[in-house]
């Protein structure tokens, strides 16, 4: 028997491949026949196929991919999944409202698992599905060599963007005056809240902006299979939009501290810059190992309450980081590291780097002591015992 991750290579920066060959070391630490199939390759349900002799117990796959691909059997068409009667693991890390096809997946042989509770129930409230989608800790999936430790003061952000007036811009030119306007009413509602409280849920604010305001042609269809698609975009134009305000605000938020900057989307940002910030272009992340090795460590800004990637990736690289996820529904005492967390009101951010700077290696430290204790609590041991569980549930009849 074997388990079965699809990759997918052509993402920006490749981060799968990377994230897939590390979660592929795990499962065979826990006693896993693993094969990773690409499926940005044309023949990739062929080459799946050829691993049915031996058995596969699951097929694990990130945002979805391939959830939706469906065969020609008997003058109908079918779900490949129910097709092949293999369980289908989907764990989510991006909202829902990204891509709505990879999320729909009815079958009895497919789970959706989010990484954001938030996520979760926007997925249960909006595809009509039999079994729920659920959350999921995802442990640490990076495992690389530690690297010498450089001796560079500064802070360093890894992230492409596009800058909040490029997308109003756009918006202007692409919405009608009715969309244009409920679309800023929501923009300017969730800046004005980002910069006032420690965090804020901001799809649930959308909802209520379109109960506030009015806006039933944005709402979604409420008989089966009614039209989803504007209020889809809407969240996800809107969640865009909070993503890289956010990503400016943190920017700007740094000018008085040594930062560099990698990714697209920054020129203008650029223009004004001051000389301690530097620009660069981003690497995929098999080449980008080396840029969280600074002195003062990882400043990432989160796109959801969880923890992002990248600072999974500084945790197990045990370098410092502060993020801006907000974990107070996953760690009781999470008050004891609010050194290494900040939300996007006045001043914080600026303060919690003041901090680093005056002692480094305390914060690393600090974030050492999180990372042991994320670890402790998300182990992959306990991630693949899910996985077991969720495929027996599918097993065929």
């Amino acid at each position: 028997m074997k388990a079965v991750i699809l990759n997918w290579k052509k993402g920006e920066n490749d981060p799968f491949s990377v994230m897939n060959a590390t979660l592929r070391h795990y499962l065979r630490a826990c006693g896993k026949e693993v094969e990773i199939v690409e499926i940005a390759e044309g023949n990739w349900v062929a080459k799946l196929a050829e691993f049915f002799a031996d058995g596969i117990e699951f097929v694990l796959t990130w945002q979805g991919l391939g959830s939706s691909v469906t065969l020609n059997d008997e003058a109908r068409t079918r779900n490949l999944w129910d097709k092949l009667r293999i369980p289908l693991i989907c764990i989510h890390g991006d909202h829902p409202s990204y891509k709505p096809t990879n999320n729909q997946l009815e079958s009895r042989y497919c789970f959706h698992l989010y990484a954001d509770a938030g996520f979760a129930r926007y997925s249960n409230r909006h595809f009509r599905r039999g079994r729920s989608a659920g959350v999921v800790d995802i442990p640490l999936v990076f495992h690389e060599p530690r690297l010498e430790w450089p001796a560079e003061d500064c802070f360093v952000i890894i992230k492409n963007i596009e800058h909040p007036d490029e997308i109003e811009k756009r918006w202007q030119q692409q919405l009608s005056r009715r969309e244009f306007d409920a679309y800023m009413i929501a923009a300017e509602t969730l800046k004005s809240r980002i910069g006032r409280e420690s965090y804020v849920e901001h799809h649930d604010v959308l909802d209520e902006l379109i109960a506030q305001n009015n806006l039933e042609w944005l709402a979604p269809g409420v008989a089966p299979g009614g039209d989803m698609s504007g209020y889809h975009r809407y969240h996800r134009r809107l969640d865009y939009y909070v993503r890289n305000h956010r990503s400016v605000v943190a920017v700007t938020a740094l000018r008085d501290f040594p930062v560099r900057i990698f990714g697209r989307g920054w020129d203008g940002i650029a223009q004004s810059a001051p000389a301690c910030h530097t620009f660069e272009a981003g690497r995929d992340m098999a080449d980008s190992q080396p840029l969280y090795y600074t002195r003062f460590g990882l400043v990432d800004i989160s796109p959801a309450k969880c923890l992002h990637d990248r600072t999974h990736r500084a945790m197990a690289n045990g370098v410092g980081f502060l993020s801006s996820a907000n974990l107070d529904d996953n760690f009781a005492d999470i008050e004891r590291y609010e050194s290494l967390f900040f939300s996007f009101r006045p001043h914080e951010l600026e303060e919690k780097c003041a901090r680093v700077v005056r002692d480094p290696e305390g914060h690393v430290e600090r974030a050492r002591q999180f990372a042991r204790e994320y670890q402790d609590k998300y182990n992959f041991r306990d991630f693949v015992t899910k996985l077991d569980f969720l495929a027996k549930l599918a097993s065929p009849l």
